[in-house]
């Protein structure tokens, strides 16, 4: 827990302690705020969580600088008063980054926009391929995105269909920042159609330049940058600026940044965070050699599902109809467990959640009929690459067994579901930091922060 990390006077009296970092992860109902030092000075120095604050999210009051305020003093009640020199946050609060996505095909630009959307952390809420029609713009104009990802075409290929969206788009009676990741031969006129009707228009590379291939990573950065203008703006969320002095990322966004930097030492890995209303898995693999040449998807290196009827507290009723008699727990469990009886539910809802997200994450091996023969395919995710499954989140670090339910997961390397194999090793984000270190990465060492990771992380267990 952050309170063994802690090494500063208790009471908030005193001078003001120089440190590296402070970062607010801003949910939805829950506002955690978290101190680092040790970073700036690596390897001379050893990173360090100090302490940790928890507060109440106040964007429904209308500030969210109240409850970052409230869980700061909480903080500094361990730890004294702290001297930050940068202020960094991440934010899943007032609708988190809600997208909608729009390409020409629905198994290739539109489902590249998807991926690059999901990766940088947003809640795809609507996806279209095609023509937009005029229940797509009502649907749009129900959802109130807060960005929108407007794709089409290979290079070389296909300009009217998004142009013609383009023109679409300029119908809305509203205006949400638009990301084009389409064919790049008609990026200005589409920015200029937009931009003319009041659009901020913010222009990346094709997110599908070519058949088979995906170029989602320099979409993911700029709707980082885009999500951080919208978020000043939301309601509640106004005044973020005046505490935060750094980035402000949406948090599963952040936890993907986190998952890749470790993977860099770590090897292929696999990150499940089970939450009160949905689950998040993310993946970093390009899978097994033996199945690389069978595979008819193309598959991005990092890849984040969201699944929202997977969740503990506002998807439980949803969860626990899917279980089965001797699984399902009696009563379903408040948003904060408290009695043996309670935290038993959850833990049960936890451990579904978790295995259901994962086999719906992962591809299976399927079998075409051809003309020579039977043909074995991989369609979907290969994650028998993966060695590592790491659980982060409240219900997989905060409950009993956290790591029981993580090595459910994991497959019996056999069978046709291309699982984590029986062999991978299971760690638990102790701490909880995996998305202030996402956030982190962008001002410090990369060395440095994975350092706090595995802190976090301890001895992975097998």
């Amino acid at each position: 827990m952050a309170g063994n990390h802690a090494d500063g006077a208790g009471g908030a009296t005193g001078a003001a302690r120089p440190i590296d970092a402070l970062v607010a992860e801003i949910g939805s109902t829950t506002t955690v705020v978290s101190a680092f030092d040790g970073l700036s000075g690596f390897p001379a120095t050893r990173p360090a969580l100090l302490g940790q604050g928890v507060a109440a999210t106040s964007v429904a009051a209308g500030d969210v600088t109240i409850g970052v305020g409230t869980a700061r003093a909480a903080l500094e009640q361990q730890s004294g008063p702290l001297a930050p020199r940068l202020t960094l946050a991440t934010s899943s609060a007032a609708g988190g980054l809600r997208m909608t996505v729009h390409g020409l095909t629905q198994r290739m630009t539109a489902m590249a926009a998807r991926e690059a959307a999901l990766g940088a952390g947003a809640v795809v809420t609507y996806q279209t391929a095609g023509l937009l029609l005029d229940h797509d713009l009502r649907r749009i104009a129900e959802i109130r995105p807060s960005l929108m990802l407007l794709a089409g075409g290979v290079e070389g290929g296909d300009c009217e269909t998004v142009l013609s969206n383009a023109r679409r788009l300029c119908e809305l009676p509203l205006r949400p920042i638009v990301v084009y990741g389409g064919n790049s031969a008609v990026a200005d006129d589409a920015r200029e159609l937009l931009e003319r009707a009041g659009f901020r228009v913010r222009v990346t590379s094709n997110v599908y330049p070519a058949v088979d291939e995906l170029d989602i990573v320099p979409a993911r950065a700029v709707i980082h940058d885009a999500f951080e203008e919208h978020i000043v703006q939301a309601p509640g969320m106004e005044r973020i600026g005046e505490v935060v002095n750094g980035r402000i990322l949406p948090t599963p966004g952040a936890v993907l940044l986190a998952a890749e930097r470790l993977a860099d030492d770590l090897g292929d890995l696999v990150v499940v965070d089970v939450g009160g209303a949905t689950t998040d898995v993310h993946s970093i693999t390009d899978g097994s050699p033996e199945y690389l040449s069978i595979q008819i998807e193309p598959q991005a290196h990092s890849r984040r599902t969201v699944e929202g009827d997977l969740g503990t507290f506002v998807s439980a009723a949803h969860v626990a109809a899917m279980m089965s008699d001797a699984e399902r727990p009696a009563e379903l469990p408040p948003a904060l467990p408290a009695s043996a009886a309670q935290v038993g539910a959850a833990r049960a809802l936890a451990a579904f959640c978790a295995v259901t997200a994962v086999r719906r994450h992962a591809g299976r091996l399927t079998h075409l009929y051809t003309p020579t023969g039977r043909q074995t395919i991989v369609r979907g995710r290969d994650l028998t690459a993966c060695r590592l499954l790491i659980g982060t989140g409240g219900a997989l670090t905060r409950l009993p067994d956290g790591l029981a339910m993580l090595a459910a997961t994991r497959g019996d390397n056999g069978g046709d579901r291309l699982l984590p194999p029986a062999e991978a090793r299971c760690a638990l984000d102790a701490d909880y930091i995996m998305a202030d270190c996402g956030a982190l990465l962008a001002h410090f060492d990369g060395a440095a922060v994975v350092a706090l990771i595995n802190e976090s992380l301890g001895a992975p267990a097998a």
